[in-house]
């Protein structure tokens, strides 16, 4: 998984702990974003290390969560290691988020030495907790809107459509999954990623360069809701209203270019 992907967080804890840090988890879910926690992350037999590893390495950030429980030692203090080896490749594309709780006797947990140097948070309730984590991703919230469905919403009025100012490979995956059925699958392989719509295969090369395009194209459409995932891992999207309105744009500003071009070929 490429970093500008993963909307991940890693959620180390203590396993006494692990009532309190779902309701982060729970909370963290109903934004958008993927928590990681282990045991729901990691299949039944995966050796504890490697799935930590993977599990560190395909988020965008980890949150420690320092209770009076927390202690610097074995699994955590890899855990540690992970973080600081994942800051170091993705700077700031990697958020290590340090927050220390008290108890109702006004014990703290112990800041781990190894991450004494980056910023910690000693938040006052729990609200003040989930606000300094999502302040602290690279991932942003996404916008506020109505649920679709809802009767009597006024909708805003419609801002000029930019479908015109897409990437071509933006452009192409957009206007052949409204030529088909307006499904779009973005899968994911050993040593390489696809993206099929309408029955076609998009991506030509199998190099990184050139999936990053692909892929990122993908991104534009979703950021710019032209299409929604529909999946549980964002693999399989669909055109939305304003995705198919986008497609007639851009047919017919292809269609006009087209009649400007044929109109200078016969002028010259």
């Amino acid at each position: 998984m490429k970093m500008s992907d993963s909307k991940k967080v890693f959620l180390s804890h203590k396993g006494v702990d692990k009532e309190f840090v779902i309701d982060f988890k729970d909370t963290l879910e109903i934004l958008g974003y993927e928590p990681w926690i282990d045991e729901d992350a990691m299949p039944a037999g995966t050796p504890l290390e490697r799935g930590l590893l993977k599990g560190m390495h395909d988020s965008c950030g980890v949150v420690f969560f320092i209770t009076p429980s927390f202690k610097d030692d074995g699994y955590l203090e890899t855990e540690i290691n992970y973080a600081i080896q994942e800051k170091r490749i993705k700077g700031n594309k990697f958020a290590i988020i340090t927050l220390q709780f008290a108890d109702d006797n006004g014990n703290v947990g112990e800041i781990p030495e190894l991450i004494k140097t980056y910023v910690w948070k000693k938040p006052r309730t729990h609200l003040h907790a989930l606000r300094e984590v999502i302040r602290a991703l690279p991932i942003q919230v996404g916008a506020v809107d109505w649920r679709e469905g809802i009767d009597d919403v006024v909708s805003p009025p419609r801002m000029k459509s930019k479908a015109r100012e897409l990437s071509n490979e933006a452009k192409t995956i957009l206007l052949e999954a409204s030529a088909g059925d307006g499904m779009i699958m973005h899968n994911r392989y050993m040593g390489g990623e696809q993206i099929q719509a309408n029955g076609k295969s998009l991506i030509p090369e199998n190099n990184q360069r050139t999936i990053a395009l692909w892929v990122g194209g993908l991104e534009d459409l979703i950021r710019r809701r032209y299409i929604k995932d529909i999946g549980q891992k964002r693999e399989v999207f669909e055109v939305t209203r304003e995705g198919y309105e986008a497609a007639d744009e851009i047919e017919e500003g292809k269609k006009g270019d087209a009649g400007v071009t044929k109109g200078a070929a016969n002028l010259s």
